[in-house]
């Protein structure tokens, strides 16, 4: 593949008839519904992603590279169906070593997924992520002391860190949306990514000191039903695939923002969703191999993107 440029692909299934079925939550939803990120286990080759419809099932499936595989896990033993609250899996997953952390909509509970066993636990925050609970972005932060899981929560103006002790308000933040807020780590550049929100255009980046840079803001507002937000797993800077179809860069080392090669027309949402173009579209960069997996609604289809 050349930099930049988009090519569908083809997997097999495990547990699911088709990726219709792979990503159905029932009662007419996707489990990719307001959401944009999966996560890559470096280690271990696989991508993993929670999430779930509106007052919809909630299930996590993998994807395995070994035998080119999606997986269907089904509803994990913790989900109780809502009658007619959201479940959605915002940007919530993030990984490490072998556990998988998802932070559950509307308060401030992340469960854990042992991914070799499958086991689930828990990992009580403590603390309180606003009046509508979590719905933003959780991410782990590997150099930040000796790793970290940050939350970004503009519900609650705060970068919330857990240092695998205790959790701690990093900063207030009044400049990012109240919710549907973006995190992403870039481990190329070192620096996490965050802010956007609904009505926002705010783009911070954060240091593995915890230093906390306002940085350009985008042409355009992003985050969640606004953009799919993830890393170029080549140059490490951050990537949008905007609601306008334009493909976005950010370049921490210029602070500026360019366009790039947009993906085939087939790949947006078109009017599944009367949220936009970027509803349902799911991401993993997959740093070993230098491109981005993206599960688009529309068809379905699995599409790759080269970075550059």
């Amino acid at each position: 593949m050349a930099p930049g440029s988009w090519v569908t692909f083809s997997t097999k299934l495990d547990g699911a008839a088709s990726l219709s079925a792979l990503i159905d939550a029932g009662d007419g939803h996707r489990i990719t519904e307001y959401a944009d990120k999966m996560v890559w286990f470096s280690n271990r080759h696989e991508i993993h992603f929670t999430g779930g419809g509106h007052a919809a099932n909630e299930k996590t499936i993998v994807y395995t590279e070994a035998d080119n595989t999606w997986h269907d896990l089904g509803t994990p033993p913790w989900y109780v169906k809502s009658s007619g609250g959201a479940v959605h899996g915002y940007q919530h997953n993030a990984g490490a070593g072998n556990t998988h952390y998802y932070l559950h909509f509307g308060g401030a509970t992340i469960h854990t997924r042992d991914v070799v066993s499958g086991a689930w636990g828990l990992l009580d925050t403590g603390i309180t992520l606003g009046s509508g609970g979590a719905i933003g972005a959780l991410e782990w932060f590997p150099t930040f002391g000796n790793g970290s899981l940050i939350i970004v929560n503009g519900n609650a103006d705060g970068v919330y860190r857990w240092n695998g002790r205790s959790w701690s308000n990093i900063v207030r933040l009044p400049a990012m949306g109240h919710y549907h807020n973006v995190a992403v780590y870039s481990p190329i550049k070192d620096l996490l990514y965050f802010g956007g929100g609904n009505g926002s255009q705010q783009l911070y980046t954060m240091s593995r000191t915890g230093r906390i840079t306002p940085r350009a803001s985008c042409p355009v507002g992003f985050g969640i039903n606004q953009s799919v937000t993830t890393v170029d797993p080549v140059s490490g800077k951050l990537l949008l695939a905007c609601y306008d179809k334009a493909i976005r860069v950010y370049d921490p080392d210029t602070d500026g923002w360019s366009t790039d090669t947009a993906p085939p027309p087939a790949f947006w949402s078109g009017n599944l969703y009367s949220e936009g173009q970027v509803m349902g579209i799911v991401a993993a960069p997959i740093y070993d191999h230098g491109v981005t997996m993206f599960i688009a609604i529309s068809g379905p289809a699995i599409y790759l993107r080269k970075g550059r």
